[in-house]
């Protein structure tokens, strides 16, 4: 059994006070006594602060219904470090911890979740064929790797789902092999996988999807750390596929496809979630990364197997501190928008040590530019936001928010503690938040947050994790018992997946289009399949849907029976 680095990097986040050159205000030893230290390991999670929701039964009519998950904790502080609000490097596991990764491992047709620990083994917990998550939890592997941002894909092309792990305070990368049972060996190292250049990662977010267009699957992975004189790479790295000559086997692509997130705006590297999508309708896949202080970059992909930073030219990359974001289609023109959560902050007082002017939502125009439209349509205050997604938690047809948040030093210090959950519903030409009114009360230190449709109702629930509490399912009753179809489309391999598919469907004849892609399931700290779902409102018959395969080549279905879950092969060459 390997022994694991039993060391936290000491580090800053965009949550933390510093300098222009990376450092902070020094902090003397009368200081450091003074603050407040980390509770001590082993002690119970504080459910007001640590995650579990606000006392009380849900509402009447349509609510979420919230249930903890196990009774692990993702952090308990068994390697407690002293984090202070004014240190000049703070406690990255504190304000950052908390992946999770949705997939069906064994096969069966139901969504099971991998939750990453900092400080114990990774859990897996397999759907009990009810929805739930009541079965004990496996491990995933018995040490302890202190684990953060986690993705399940299947990166060799053999039809099951292996696991991408990220870790923070560690020395590599971890990928686990599924054996299709179920059960993971670890071969990260021995697949090119690792990224072990000899010192301590600080990853956040994962996100796999097929960068260079040949079937397979690569993987992209943020980092979060301050600059290091005598470190110029960093982890926000591009991990190909090698494929054909070695399915599951990777390479670092990262310089040679001029994807660097080194020194950006700021000295360090500043990542938290990224995205692999065709964005400008070029069938070629981009690169959006989120990031913090300024450091948010849009690279277009191009056909000579190199991208370009079109972040300027994109009108993209206002947010001041970028830390989660989601890609959907919320005004139904056709085409992937973005969301990035950031921190509002009116009161912040000087000096002030983050931004202030909160979250961003881009509408796509098209031709590769985009227009900041967060005022026009309310969604720019979500606290000190961290993860983020589109979802149709309605079934009405059209993409809503969901925003976690919250951060938690000392709590004189700063006011976003008792950050709640943000829920908004789209109404066509704005978002209204809806959250208290559903039932969806939750003043943790939020962090992750992914759709997931974990009892196969059709409607989407949520899985809400927190940095150092209980994870929460929430699950969906607000749909009304509206119309839902899930398109589940088979590719030819290597893609088995059909990652990248664009599935269009159209609820009416001659009524309006949504616009899904498969895979697009990256999140801050999470990641789903992506699996296309849609709101059809009061239509049990889909007038159309439509596939357009990677290949380029499109499959056409006509009066599609709703409530269910279809299926169906990528037609042969």
């Amino acid at each position: 059994m390997r022994t694991p680095f039993l060391v936290l990097v000491l580090l800053g986040c965009g949550s933390t006070p510093a300098a222009p050159d990376g450092g902070g205000p020094s902090v003397d030893a009368a200081s450091r006594d003074a603050a407040p230290a980390l509770r001590d390991a082993g002690a119970e999670p504080d459910a007001e602060r640590d995650g579990e929701p606000d006392a009380g039964p849900p509402p009447e009519g349509p609510h979420f219904a919230a249930t903890r998950i196990g009774d692990h904790v993702q952090w308990r502080e068994s390697h407690p470090v002293p984090c202070y609000l004014m240190n000049s490097v703070a406690c990255t596991a504190l304000a950052t911890t908390g992946g999770v990764t949705v997939g069906d491992v064994n096969d069966d047709g139901w969504p099971d979740a991998v939750f990453a620990r900092m400080d114990a083994p990774d859990l897996l917990y397999l759907n009990d064929g009810a929805g739930r998550f009541s079965l004990p939890p496996r491990e995933i592997d018995p040490t302890p790797w202190l684990s953060n941002g986690v993705a399940l894909a299947d990166f060799d092309a053999d039809d099951d789902l292996d696991l991408a792990v990220g870790t923070v305070g560690d020395d590599q990368l971890l990928l686990y092999v599924n054996d299709g049972e179920g059960r993971f060996e670890e071969r990260a190292r021995a697949r090119g996988a690792a990224l072990d250049d000899g010192t301590l990662h600080a990853t956040m977010s994962l996100c796999a999807g097929d960068a260079n267009g040949d079937g397979f699957l690569d993987l992209h992975a943020t980092e979060w750390r301050p600059h290091e004189s005598d470190r110029h790479t960093s982890r926000n790295a591009l991990l190909l596929n090698r494929g054909e000559s070695a399915r599951g086997f990777f390479r670092d692509s990262t310089e040679e496809w001029g994807l660097s997130m080194v020194d950006v705006e700021r000295a360090g590297a500043w990542g938290f979630t990224s995205h692999l999508a065709d964005l400008n309708a070029d069938d070629q896949v981009d690169l959006w990364v989120t990031a913090d202080f300024g450091c948010s970059r849009l690279f277009w992909g191009t056909d000579e197997a190199r991208c370009e930073d079109m972040t300027d030219h994109a009108g993209v990359g206002t947010d001041e501190n970028g830390m989660g974001s989601t890609l959907g289609d919320f005004d139904g023109d056709g085409d992937l928008d973005a969301f990035v959560s950031a921190i509002y902050d009116d009161d912040c007082g000087e000096p002030c040590y983050w931004g202030t002017s909160g979250n961003r939502l881009y509408r796509n125009e098209g031709g590769g530019r985009f227009t900041d439209v967060t005022d026009a349509w309310g969604v720019r205050d979500g606290g000190w936001g961290w993860g983020t997604a589109f979802f149709d938690y309605d079934l009405d047809g059209d993409l809503d928010l969901v925003l976690v948040n919250g951060v938690e030093w000392t709590r004189e210090e700063t006011g976003f503690h008792e950050d709640p959950v943000r829920l908004w519903r789209n109404e066509g030409d704005r978002f209204v938040e809806v959250a208290w009114e559903l039932g969806l009360r939750d003043r943790g230190i939020g962090r992750a947050v992914v759709p997931a449709d974990v009892d196969r109702d059709g409607d989407l629930d949520l899985i809400l994790t927190h940095a150092r509490g209980p994870a929460i399912l929430w699950r969906n009753e607000a749909a009304e018992g509206r119309s839902w179809l899930v398109v589940e489309p088979r590719g030819a391999w290597p893609n088995l997946g059909a990652w990248g598919a664009t599935v269009r469907v159209q609820a009416r004849e001659g009524g309006p289009w949504q616009t899904r892609m498969v895979g697009n399931g990256c999140h801050f700290l999470g990641h789903t399949p992506g699996t296309p779902h849609f709101g059809l409102g009061d239509a049990e018959t889909v007038a159309r849907v439509e596939v357009r395969w990677p290949s380029g080549a499109t499959t056409t279905l006509e009066d599609v029976p709703a409530r269910q879950h279809l299926e169906f092969e990528e037609p042969a060459e």
